[in-house]
């Protein structure tokens, strides 16, 4: 299939985006602040075909929801490049499980839409990329950019100011991520379903929205610092603020498994024995351990050791999506 081929990494939210004010555009309820990794890679290669599946995974054709999903995500995306009714479709290849709760779907989409403005030619900017793959995924336009990314919500409905920016890139101040993968499979409740559930019956939930803003200038302040120990602290109170209100919910949304409290006592004892590492989960069992550089080592092999934990991923910070052939799709 000729066209053009782009790469993305999942990212990380450390300031997490939960919950949408509209669900059609992945227009988030609440902004969010996150790191781009160098090492959770998704590939997408987008050409053009008039007949055959429009999405497929490792050259397997995909069925179901998820194909639906792409399907109208390329149409919409073709229109709104102008490539008119050129009937898209992509191959994708992602490095890590997907769907387990690793913001697959954040570098999936992401590089589905560079590779889809490579592909027809448009030229455009990272700014205008970011809010394209939004509509894809809304995590999605944080990949975009590298290192440390902030999306902001935006307030305008047509959603033409919710995207992301770069707060810094990952030479000014970069730092690892270790992530306890204790569960392969996909998780129970997809995000987009737990996100309306926990929205609309939730009592916590509106409490979680009056903290973001708080939070989100916290987390800025501290990331110009580079404060090691705020982000971390920050990024856990977060966190756990963000899981509270799924076990609020009615009826309550479980992502964590035993394990998961075992990695994150885990990580509260390297704290205490002197090893500086705070954890993070998103909508999903996996564990994700922020760190310096310098003691990786030291954090993956004391999550390796933990019963239940299936294997040990490591990451740096990543540059953003890249173009790996085809025209580059940004001014």
């Amino acid at each position: 299939m000729s066209g053009a081929t782009a790469r993305a990494g999942a990212n990380v939210a450390l300031v997490k985006y939960w919950g949408k004010r509209d669900e059609e555009r992945n227009l988030p309820a609440v902004g969010s602040i996150s790191i781009t990794l160098s090492d959770l890679l998704a590939t997408a290669r987008v050409g053009m075909g008039k007949e055959g599946p429009r999405f497929r995974s490792h050259g397997v054709p995909v069925s179901g929801v998820a194909a639906d999903r792409m399907a109208h995500y390329l149409d919409w995306i073709a229109g709104r490049l102008g490539a008119g009714a050129e009937r898209l479709c992509v191959d994708v290849e992602a490095g890590f499980p997907v769907g387990a709760g690793l913001a697959s779907s954040a570098a999936i989409y992401c590089a589905t839409a560079a590779a889809s403005a490579a592909a027809v030619g448009a030229s455009i900017d990272r700014a205008e990329l970011s809010r394209l793959a939004r509509v894809g995924s809304g995590s999605a336009a944080r990949s975009v950019f590298g290192g440390w990314v902030e999306w902001h919500r935006g307030t305008r409905e047509d959603g033409e100011d919710s995207g992301a920016e770069q707060l810094l890139p990952v030479a000014d101040w970069p730092v690892a991520l270790v992530v306890a993968v204790v569960h392969d499979g996909p998780k129970e409740v997809p995000s987009r379903d737990a996100m309306r559930h926990v929205s609309r019956t939730s009592p916590l939930y509106d409490g979680w929205i009056e903290a973001q803003e708080e939070d989100l200038e916290s987390m800025r302040s501290a990331i110009a610092a580079r404060d090691f120990g705020a982000v971390g602290r920050l990024a856990e109170e977060n966190c756990l603020r963000m899981h509270a209100t799924t076990f609020a919910a009615r009826p309550p949304v479980f992502f964590w498994l035993p394990v998961t409290l075992a990695v994150m006592q885990a990580v509260r004892q390297l704290r205490a024995d002197g090893c500086e590492a705070y954890f993070t989960i998103d909508a999903g069992p996996q564990v994700k351990v922020l760190c310096s550089p310098e003691r990786v080592d030291r954090v993956a092999g004391a999550l390796a050791g933990i019963p239940g934990v299936v294997r040990v991923l490591r990451s740096g910070l990543g540059s953003g999506v890249e173009i790996l052939d085809g025209s580059v799709p940004w001014k």
